[in-house]
């Protein structure tokens, strides 16, 4: 038995060795193998990584870098191109700016493992935030993952790839749609079946709060911002499809939010509102 761990990088030249230390001080002989996802990465993401390899001779990690940069893309190629061969019957998906507590990875592996009939999901908990209460009620009474951290079955995985189910590239919001994808196997009913995703107090991960008071915490924030909000109004449009007729990307979605631009964002205040226009309008000249 075995797990693999994907890792999602997006310019995370500051977190990225770190990340890396901290997920192989978690890990036992059960991993397989950790494939690092360097989406569109346009500083030292990459090279620092590279070097991190070379220094531990880290033989399990394999570096992917691909052009487009989208964590939808990234979580597509992993899915539909490398975790048909990656020999695991657990595949965790991280963020490169989080750390773990514990030997989560083996923990999280061996309550998926024991757990009858096997999830689809085992989210990692999380530890920090200044929403924490809330973040944790949504795992604990709503069967809610963050991206941070969780592990999807390889049973599950087998599902997502007979369904050919993909996330569109450009989705803003894409927690959202992973856990409802989850919880229905893939039916996305306004309902959850049973145990679909399951957790466990105390293992998971933390993040350092963002400040007011530094220029790059505050660019994040309102990214972050940008991209729940501009989700959250992609998401109307997407739960009027059947998904199989979701669009292999966001751009006619995003055309038509455009179109009728004032109306849908009427819920939003001044700032919120200029934010996600920001984003809207960059997604589009792309």
């Amino acid at each position: 038995m075995s797990y693999n761990i994907a890792v999602f990088a997006y310019n995370e030249e500051k977190h990225i060795q770190q990340s890396l230390k901290t997920i192989y001080d978690n890990v036992d002989k059960d991993l397989n193998a950790v494939y690092l996802l360097a989406n569109g990465c346009t500083d030292k993401t990459v090279e620092l990584a590279e070097k991190f390899k070379q220094t531990h001779e880290l033989d399990s990690l394999n570096i992917i870098t691909i052009k487009i940069g989208d964590k939808c893309n990234a979580w597509n190629h992993y899915v539909h191109k490398i975790s048909p061969d990656a020999n695991a019957d657990c595949h965790f998906f991280v963020d490169s700016d989080v750390v773990f507590t514990e030997q989560c990875f083996p923990k999280l592996h061996a309550l998926l493992l024991n757990a009858t009939p096997t999830p689809n999901i085992v989210a990692g908990y999380p530890l920090s935030g200044r929403n924490l209460p809330f973040y944790q009620m949504l795992v604990e009474e709503r069967s809610c993952f963050f991206g941070n951290l969780y592990g999807a079955s390889e049973q599950y995985l087998e599902m997502v790839r007979s369904k050919k189910f993909s996330l569109p590239v450009g989705l803003n919001w894409i927690d959202s749609f992973l856990t409802k994808a989850a919880n229905t196997d893939i039916q996305f009913h306004p309902y959850n079946l049973p145990n679909r995703v399951i957790y466990q107090k105390g293992v998971g991960f933390e993040f350092e709060s963002l400040s007011p008071f530094k220029i790059d915490d505050i660019k994040l924030y309102k990214n972050r911002i940008a991209r729940y909000e501009l989700g959250k109004i992609q998401e109307t449009f997407l739960d009027a499809l059947a998904v199989e007729d979701w669009p292999e990307n966001m751009r006619e979605i995003n055309m038509k939010i455009d179109a009728d631009f004032d109306n849908l964002t009427s819920h939003l205040g001044i700032i919120k509102t200029y934010l996600v226009k920001k984003r809207l309008q960059k997604l589009l000249t792309k």
